[in-house]
């Protein structure tokens, strides 16, 4: 799989990807020291593991390799400096594979179109965004959450 960021988020996709038996996981970051410090992390928890750049031929050619592609980047993220960026062109996205976003807004990132003219399965950030929710609903206040009625009122706030 190729992961798209080091912080945070790609932090936690990793370690789950890693205990779901992945068997090798490309990280590509910004800044090489925290693609690195990501890849020595999830490397002891089995996977292989190689730190990328985000630019140039070597992110290709992962992209090229990888069944998964998650992007954990704000590239793509509406009001943001990379809102028009894709971290990959089409040629670059396989057409067996699932690009998953996990920005949420807009609904479709350019990432997303780039990887639905590839022709490979893509989803948003959106399910992820609701399901944090719903466990935060459930931990604070100890009920179940109204998750339709919650998956209703964020399609509607990001006019869906």
């Amino acid at each position: 799989m190729l992961l798209l960021g080091a912080g945070g988020a790609a932090r936690g996709v990793a370690l789950a990807l890693a205990r779901e038996g992945a068997a090798s996981i490309a990280i590509a970051n910004r800044t090489a020291e925290r693609a690195s410090q990501l890849a020595e992390l999830v490397a002891h928890h089995g996977p292989r593991t190689v730190a990328l750049p985000l630019e140039g031929a070597e992110l290709r050619e992962a992209a090229h390799r990888s069944q998964l592609i998650v992007n954990t980047t704000t590239l793509g993220m509406l009001h943001s400096a990379g809102e028009s960026a894709s971290p990959l062109p089409t040629d670059s996205i396989p057409s067996n594979a699932l690009v998953y976003d996990l920005v949420y807004n807009p609904l479709e990132t350019p990432l997303l179109r780039e990887a639905r003219r590839a022709g490979a399965r893509t989803q948003g950030g959106l399910a992820m965004l609701l399901h944090q929710g719903a466990a935060a609903f459930r931990l604070w206040t100890g009920r179940e959450p109204p998750v339709e009625v919650m998956r209703v009122a964020l399609r509607r706030a990001l006019g869906a």
